[in-house]
């Protein structure tokens, strides 16, 4: 079996779909091709984790090749143990993630909770979910109070015409 590296899988594309010279149909073919490419990619990952299900399903072995299950590590602290073991420390440490707290407490009660903590300060942080506003104002004064930002998020390449340059 022949492996392949990245160069010579861009070296193989780039002799069966030539790179054009010009700038913009440059960058319109390396956009396609960066699309094609990841939904290849999707192919591929499918096809792989069906393969790797067949190979367990049937207690398949090879001469040449292992099934080896990759795992990642992280830290967890034993919040249990802790607790018991060492309740100054824990006391010390213990917190409330954001998320948590955000899915525990109402948003109201956090605003309320954080301005009595720091007072007039708040107002560097005041947000409202435009959701809320929404479902709260009607649409001629909605506008009034909330505007539609634009955020470049970056270039896309059009094909104008289907004329191509040789």
């Amino acid at each position: 079996m022949t492996i392949f590296n990245a160069d010579e899988i861009r070296a193989a594309l780039e002799t069966a779909f030539p790179v054009p010279m010009d700038e913009y149909e440059d960058a319109f073919y390396c956009q396609l091709m960066a699309g094609s490419l990841n939904d290849l990619a999707k192919v591929y990952k499918r096809r792989f984790n069906e393969t790797v299900d067949e190979i367990k399903a049937g207690g398949l072995l090879s001469e040449d090749f292992v099934l080896v299950q990759e795992e990642s590590r992280r830290k967890e602290v034993d919040i249990k143990a802790l607790r018991n073991g060492l309740p100054d420390l824990f006391q010390e440490v213990v917190h409330v993630t954001t998320s948590d707290a955000a899915k525990l407490l109402s948003n109201r009660f956090i605003y309320e909770a954080v301005k009595k903590k720091i007072g007039d300060r708040i107002t560097d942080y005041d947000a409202v979910n435009v959701d809320d506003l929404e479902a709260r104002l009607p649409e001629p004064e909605l506008s009034e109070y909330m505007k539609i930002i634009t955020i470049p998020k970056g270039y896309v390449v059009k094909r104008v015409s289907q004329r191509r340059r040789n």
